[in-house]
């Protein structure tokens, strides 16, 4: 599934005349992936949200590590699970708070997200599941 998906986005960034570098891994390693640091602008939609319990920790550092201070995290997932997810799923506010600021980070601002009226799929997505997005700022002196 994922080489099918990494396809599909090497198609749809050679058809946008981009050239990204796109890295399949472990996101609780990305400084292990060759993902290198120096990372002002970071993007999770829908990560997060899904990792184990275990695992969130972990992720927070690996971000935090591949951040520059003062760097940007955009966080966007689910409040609550779906009934029928395979995985946890699912993320509050004062998790996303006291996990990121552990390493440094700070909610800037969260809010639910509303689906574009026009989509019957993400206007019953948004209902069930509670989409909201997070807006992170790393500490300028870490």
């Amino acid at each position: 599934m994922v080489r099918k998906v990494l396809t599909a986005a090497r198609r749809s960034a050679t058809a946008a005349g981009v050239a990204p570098r796109f890295v399949e891994g472990d996101v609780t390693r990305l400084h292990d992936l060759g993902v290198g640091d120096g990372y002002t602008l970071l993007l999770d939609f829908g990560c997060f949200h899904t990792l184990p319990e275990d695992q969130r920790a972990a992720y927070v550092t690996s971000v935090s590590r591949v951040a520059v201070p003062g760097a940007t995290l955009l966080l966007c997932g689910f409040k609550r699970p779906p009934k029928t997810a395979p995985m946890h799923a699912g993320m509050t506010f004062e998790e996303v708070r006291q996990r990121f600021s552990e390493d440094g980070w700070r909610v800037v601002r969260a809010e639910p997200t509303s689906a574009d009226p026009e989509m019957a799929v993400a206007r019953r997505a948004a209902a069930h599941f509670e989409l909201s997005c997070y807006h992170l700022t790393r500490d300028p002196t870490r």
